[in-house]
């Protein structure tokens, strides 16, 4: 019984490919789009383009659907993952909250039209020592700032206490 229902457990798939066409066309300054929704967390989000037929202008993001929005008014966004623009790119991403998301695929307005092809996939029970996770822009430069003024406050304190030593004769 336990041996039925362990090979059952191990039946169940863990690894969602969204169906996604396997070739589009890109004007100059468009976009598709593929929406999913997390359910379960931790879910890891894999994306992958080629440019076949084309220049290296195509872009891909990985947006919550509220910052989309933003992006298909043609507002300021933040993004979760984003490639540079190139003939190729690929990203994958720990996502950690419920809720629904777009992996949007952009050609440069300045150029002219493109073939990609686009895969993505999610997985629900992804492996955390495989993947790195990064910190959106706006968390890594308060990181960062915040790391700096430790590192001058501490050396600021060291120096006025080596100028006091000094000065004491001690």
């Amino acid at each position: 019984m336990m041996a039925l229902l362990a090979l059952l457990l191990a039946a169940i798939p863990t690894t969602n490919a969204i169906p996604t066409p396997q070739a589009m066309r890109l004007e100059p300054g468009d976009y598709r789009w593929v929406p999913f929704t997390v359910k379960q967390i931790p879910t890891e989000a894999d994306c992958k383009f080629e440019v076949l037929q084309g220049g290296p202008t195509v872009q891909l993001e990985l947006l919550p659907m509220g910052e989309f929005r933003a992006f298909s008014r043609g507002k300021e966004h933040e993004t979760l993952a984003v490639s540079p623009q190139s003939m190729k790119g690929a990203f994958r991403r720990m996502i950690d909250r419920p809720g629904q998301y777009a992996v949007v695929l952009k050609n440069s307005s300045k150029t002219e039209a493109v073939t990609v092809s686009l895969e993505f996939s999610t997985d629900l029970n992804p492996n955390a020592n495989v993947v790195a996770q990064e910190l959106p822009p706006h968390k890594r430069l308060t990181v960062i700032l915040i790391s700096f003024g430790v590192f001058f406050g501490m050396v600021s304190w060291s120096g006025v206490q080596l100028i006091r030593g000094l000065k004491s004769g001690r």
